[in-house]
């Protein structure tokens, strides 16, 4: 999670050498994905990166769920709160981590599963809705609900973080 705040901060345009040597300063650079590195490396990334990467705000909102950071995710209608995101959630750019890690508590295997179970049932349904060429409900965020699901196929543990699948 604080390695996603340092990446979407410079898809946001953050200068990305600070958030290296935060990285750095803190022991988590070995956790950065090579993706990731290569994103914050390159001086100039092209727009579409950017937004690529700048979604993941999304999957690091879910991620803040599943650690209790975040009370509740409600349906897949619009982006997370980045102003509660950066301003009171996480830890400020270049700030200790530590306390932020140490305060996280893993919601129980129940909770969790019912919600991956629910994201996955509503982009199952997504698909299912498009491939009928029916209608899809006007206030369905799509980035937001690949998001999540996202973050919840990475948390299955099968596949990597630069090589996860939103299958349906």
């Amino acid at each position: 999670m604080v390695i996603l705040q340092g990446v979407c901060a410079v898809a946001a345009d953050v200068d990305a050498e600070p958030i290296i040597e935060w990285f750095r300063d803190q022991r988590v650079w070995a956790s950065v994905t090579p993706q990731e590195r290569t994103f914050l490396k390159n001086p100039s990334p092209t727009t579409q990166q950017r937004n690529a990467l700048g979604w993941h705000q999304e999957a690091q909102w879910t991620l803040l769920w599943v650690v209790g950071k975040v009370e509740a995710l409600g349906l897949p209608t619009r982006t997370c709160d980045t102003r509660r995101l950066c301003d009171e959630i996480m830890p400020a750019l270049g700030s200790d981590i530590a306390e932020f890690l140490t305060s996280a508590k893993l919601r129980p295997p129940g909770v969790l599963l019912a919600e991956d179970d629910r994201s996955y049932d509503l982009w199952c349904r997504y698909f299912a809705t498009r491939r009928k060429g029916e209608p899809l409900p006007d206030d369905l965020n799509y980035w937001v609900l690949y998001e999540r699901r996202y973050a919840f196929e990475w948390l299955a543990g099968m596949q990597d973080w630069d090589a996860v699948t939103c299958d349906a």
